[in-house]
């Protein structure tokens, strides 16, 4: 899970480096509400509070369960063919972990001061 802002004057996704599975999590890591955040595209420095930041998918963490998968299924195919077909689906597990984090994140709103 990534945490990104989109940029108020170019309008494109940014990511922040910090890293948290929670709002309140991330609220208690930086100690304030608002983060200021400086546009990768852009330049443009903002301010955003921390509902303003969502979370999307990594998708490093699905093509490393990917890659998991596949050596699996490489390994295990002529002796057990039955565990290498299975070992197909780890892909599909990362990616379901991953969205319930993000959902998890993503629910949860921080009142404002």
């Amino acid at each position: 899970m990534r945490l990104s802002y989109t940029c108020s004057a170019c309008k494109k996704l940014n990511y922040i480096k910090h890293k948290a599975s929670t709002r309140p999590d991330l609220q208690v890591k930086l100690g304030t509400d608002d983060i200021k955040v400086d546009c990768e595209n852009c330049g443009k420095m903002d301010k955003k509070h921390l509902n303003q930041i969502t979370t999307v998918v990594d998708n490093r963490i699905v093509l490393l369960g990917l890659l998991i998968g596949l050596i699996l299924t490489l390994v295990f195919w002529n002796t057990y063919r039955a565990i290498s077909t299975a070992s197909l689906i780890i892909p599909l597990l990362f990616w379901i972990s991953e969205n319930k984090a993000l959902s998890g994140f993503n629910k949860f709103l921080i009142k404002r001061k």
